[in-house]
């Protein structure tokens, strides 16, 4: 299924509204039977920081991230959506930013009506591309990750650099059934 949303977004580069194709289960779409999807009753929310390439920053953000799901009752789900948040920061630091310790990228993540959104902006214009890792490389499985855990996931290249986001649909135990 495509979908086409606009969503309003604030980082780096200021306010804008960007427009986005992806592919992936719809919202509102129940889970299959077999799907993984976490069964809880959050609250909405949203944060938004801003992170410098470095390791133990990264490492603060996911923290900060795991706390703030625990907290607006996303446990079930906590681990899996800062694995893959950290996936995205990691890739910003190391492709974004150049590895550069200077360097800085924002993380934003909100909860809506049922969807999970997180979306982490560098100022690299390269978009991410899947790639097929040999077995003896250190990296090139992270996007294969998000892929398999999030229910969406995509980019927005928007010059002067890019977003990476994945959403992830959330039903409570009445939706589900």
């Amino acid at each position: 299924m495509n979908v086409n949303v606009q969503y309003p977004m604030v980082g780096l580069r200021g306010a804008r509204t960007v427009s986005v194709v992806r592919h992936g289960r719809g919202a509102g779409e129940r889970p299959s039977e077999e799907g993984s999807v976490p069964v809880c009753r959050p609250r909405d929310f949203e944060m938004a920081a801003e992170v410098s390439a470095r390791a133990e920053t990264v490492a603060g953000a996911r923290r900060q991230l795991t706390g703030l799901l625990e907290s607006s009752g996303l446990s079930e789900c906590a681990g899996m959506v800062a694995l893959v948040a950290q996936e995205l920061m990691v890739n910003a630091t190391v492709h974004g930013c150049g590895n550069r310790p200077e360097g800085r990228f924002s993380v934003r993540a909100m909860h809506r009506g049922g969807c999970l959104r997180v979306e982490v902006e560098d100022p690299s214009t390269r978009p991410p591309r899947l790639r097929s890792a040999s077995a003896d490389e250190e990296g090139g499985r992270g996007l294969h990750l998000v892929d398999a855990l999030a229910t969406r996931w995509g980019t927005d290249s928007s010059a002067p650099g890019k977003t990476v986001w994945f959403e992830l649909d959330l039903f409570d135990e009445e939706a589900v059934s």
